[in-house]
């Protein structure tokens, strides 16, 4: 039955399913626990959405796929299946609860690598949007460690299967389907093959809109306090000094050395009398070069272990400088999750996160990060700004919904490797100023970590760009540094430049994009039969 992908219907379990799972499961898991027909009829009073099966043309059992919903939050990651389920009796289930949590999949060993599994996440997937969850998150078994158990840890193992370098018969099959690995958990399964360990996957919903959140309602607070309507209405200065960083990626011994680097750069750009300093993408990686350790995807969970540290580093240097701080980025752990999060310190004592999107594949596939939801405005003494993270400004859209937003400049924290990655995002980021007409300023990491993880070399260059118009600088380039030297690139942006422009500008952009003109694409296919005239098939969509 391999060799043509049987044609498979995938729906919600009924009582009269049940024989055939609990018989199924008896002869693809002989030596695991399974459901019993008492459990499974629980599961169905519990959540039914939750319950599935896989049926072929004749009404064959193919598999089954059993879930519920969670809050999260209320787990370590380290959770165990048993404690999550309930023991396997679904009674932790939350309809309250923002992630749904897989908790068996079972396939017909013989409609293997048909498609049925990948049906099941399908299924699981459509269920997430439906019900506006955050999430999907499994826990998945490892089956092939146990040929390789005296040779490597399960975390060696796990690696070399997110790297491509080794297959697992779970484990490839769940990352080709879009999970990420979060950990690995040990004694999660009695499972003989995975020696008791598993992965902690996670599938995060694109459609996701949080409407309660810690970190939003933070954010609106931050716009909407006492006084934030006079801020929004303020003048303010017209010229703007913004210090941008191309910062040196050096070997350190201790998180003091980072801070005393680090201290210099804000301090200096106070001297310069700027209002805003801005760091490098990943500049934090810097701290690795002492913590030693060589795996991705631990050195950057252990380096988001030093998050306080370096967020009370920056809050006391942003209230005694007076500087609005993007203090690049740095990665965090929230609800289990790891983020690449840029990072803005106010003068006032205030912390605001905004995390990067749009994920590198070294970002997926080692670091194994989750991306963020959602662009921020932030209104400031100085005027209302906003952060893209580095390969972020690739991206038109985002730009564009935060220019729209009244963003005035926009921080490019960027981290590249080589020419050709640096000139992607300078390109885009020179692109974002020109089409919504506003300030962009980049900052750089330059230098080289020979023994960190993915960050040996570095090719980076600060610069702070302006729209293209007779207004502004020659070249649409207010500023920039020599290509990887470390050097804090300085210049004065006018924003009633911006407003000048908006109205009387050789072209606006911002005004004259014409909507309506992209909602079909015709396609043509010319097709050319001797003497015959070309014939035009014209498609819209």
């Amino acid at each position: 039955m391999n060799a043509e992908k049987a044609r498979v219907l995938v729906r919600p379990m009924t009582p009269q399913d049940i024989p055939g799972v609990v018989e199924l499961q008896a002869r693809v898991f002989p030596e695991m626990l399974r459901w019993t027909v008492e459990e499974l009829s629980h599961h169905l009073t519990v959540f039914p959405e939750g319950q599935l099966v896989a049926l072929d043309e004749t009404g064959r059992l193919l598999g089954s796929a059993s879930s519920l919903i969670i809050d999260w939050d209320d787990y370590a990651e380290s959770a165990q299946w048993s404690t999550i389920t309930g023991r396997g009796t679904f009674d932790t289930h939350d309809p309250l609860g923002m992630t749904l949590y897989g908790a068996d999949m079972c396939v017909d060993p013989m409609v293997r690598r048909n498609g049925v599994g990948s049906d099941f996440y399908d299924a699981r997937k459509k269920l997430v949007r439906e019900r506006g969850l955050k999430r999907l998150l499994t826990g998945g078994r490892i089956p092939g460690y146990a040929q390789v158990a005296k040779e490597m840890t399960s975390r060696e193992y796990v690696e070399e299967v997110v790297q491509g370098k080794r297959k697992d018969p779970t484990l490839s099959f769940q990352l080709a389907n879009g999970l990420v690995v979060l950990d690995v958990v040990p004694e999660y399964l009695d499972d003989i093959e995975s020696r008791g360990f598993a992965t902690l996957l996670e599938w995060l919903n694109p459609e996701y809109v949080a409407t309660v959140s810690l970190e939003a309602s933070e954010q609106h607070a931050a716009l909407e306090e006492p006084g934030a309507e006079a801020l929004r209405e303020r003048a303010g200065p017209s010229r703007v000094r913004i210090a941008a960083l191309q910062y040196l990626l050096r070997p350190i011994t201790c998180f003091a050395d980072f801070a005393t680097q680090v201290e210099f750069f804000v301090r200096s750009a106070r001297d310069y009398r700027s209002h805003f300093v801005v760091f490098p993408e990943y500049f934090t990686m810097q701290l690795l070069s002492y913590l030693r350790e060589p795996a991705p995807g631990r050195a950057v969970r252990r380096l988001a272990q030093l998050t306080s540290e370096y967020e009370d580093l920056f809050q006391r240097l942003a209230a005694d400088t007076g500087l609005y701080i993007i203090a690049g980025t740095h990665p965090v752990i929230q609800q289990g999750a790891l983020y690449n999060a840029a990072h803005l310190f106010t003068p006032n004592g205030r912390v605001f996160r905004q995390k990067k999107v749009h994920l590198t594949p070294t970002e997926k596939n080692l670091y194994q990060m989750s991306r963020g939801h959602g662009f921020y405005v932030y209104h400031t003494d100085y005027g209302r700004i906003a952060i893209l993270v580095c390969y972020d400004v690739e991206f038109p859209e985002a730009a564009r919904v935060l220019a729209e937003g009244g963003a005035q400049i926009l921080f490019v924290p960027s981290c590249t490797d080589e020419r050709q990655g640096f000139c992607r995002v300078r390109y885009c980021a020179q692109a974002r100023a020109i089409e919504n007409q506003i300030y962009v300023s980049m900052a750089g990491t330059v230098g080289n970590l020979p023994d960190v993880p993915c960050m040996a070399t570095h090719y980076g260059q600060a610069a702070i760009l302006t729209p293209s118009d007779y207004f502004f600088a020659r070249d649409g380039v207010a500023a920039e540094g020599i290509v990887n030297q470390e050097q804090m690139v300085i210049s004065d942006v006018d924003l009633d430049l911006l407003a000048e422009q908006s109205v009387s500008g050789t072209v606006i952009p911002i005004n004259d994009l014409i909507r309506d003109a992209y909602d079909r694409v015709i396609h043509y296919a010319d097709h050319r039969d001797g003497n015959k005239p070309a014939r035009a098939v014209a498609e819209a969509i």
